[in-house]
């Protein structure tokens, strides 16, 4: 017997939202270039998490992060909201000196080598960079980035979603990672790329709440039953960052 029911998750993913805790793509603090969602579950307990890969803006200047958010049936979860930095960017070895290099930490993870912006005003962007991607290193050519200068004139803004685009699997997070957050009791059940996501941050769309999207229902209903073939698109996949960078 089950011990939770769909009203129950869309009341709490509702009550997430209404905190301001349900992830909105159209956050005023990063961008959202790409995310998935991952249900877990077993018959006692659900949990859900939604992770994006997001353009943050900090003292650090421009980086990629890995925002992970989480939500279940009751305190089970490790961690409600955890940050990863599994994207390194490094200027080439033969020009910075390791003490160059500025660590780090948020919440307790650690980036051991930061992430350099560069300022095209200031700077000319070199012609080939080297990039970490949870420690292996990958050499791109500058000249192969899309620019996006209608949108944001801003070469690290560039940079981010063209590794995004290209190394995704990469960058989302590892079962391990997952597994810090979720306990290992719960059995992944679904895992989405794209589907249609509330837009939680404006009042006046009918999306505004998470349980009055038919997405949100059928996870809902995939979490209560096992069955993910409940899960069928139905509106609009908006997990793109296009549809939500203007701000």
């Amino acid at each position: 017997m089950k011990n939770f029911t769909t009203e129950d998750i869309l009341n709490c993913l509702d009550k997430a939202a209404a905190n301001l805790d349900f992830p909105g793509f159209n956050n005023m603090n990063y961008d959202m270039v790409t995310a998935r969602l991952t249900g877990f579950r077993n018959d006692i307990d659900w949990a859900l998490t939604i992770e994006e890969i997001v353009i943050w803006y900090g003292l650090n200047g421009v980086e990629p992060v890995l925002v992970v958010s989480a939500f279940s049936s009751r305190v089970l979860i490790n961690e409600p909201f955890a940050i990863y930095y599994p994207v390194k960017y490094l200027l080439s070895e033969l020009e910075r000196n390791k003490q160059d290099y500025q660590d780090m930490s948020v919440a307790g993870i650690i980036c051991g080598e930061g992430f350099d912006v560069w300022e095209e005003n200031e700077q000319e962007i070199p012609e080939y960079l080297v990039v970490a991607i949870r420690g292996k290193k990958i050499i791109i050519n500058s000249s192969e980035i899309p620019r996006h200068p209608k949108i944001k004139d801003n070469f690290n803004f560039d940079l981010i979603i063209h590794l995004a685009n290209k190394y995704r699997t990469q960058i989302l997070a590892t079962e391990t990672e997952f597994r810090e957050i979720v306990p290992s009791e719960l059995t992944q059940i679904i895992q989405l790329d794209n589907w249609h996501h509330p837009d939680v941050y404006n009042p006046s769309s009918e999306f505004y709440v998470p349980s009055k999207t038919k997405s949100m229902q059928m996870i809902a209903q995939v979490l209560v039953s096992g069955k993910a073939e409940l899960y069928q698109p139905c509106e609009e996949n908006n997990v793109d960052w296009r549809k939500w960078i203007i701000k």
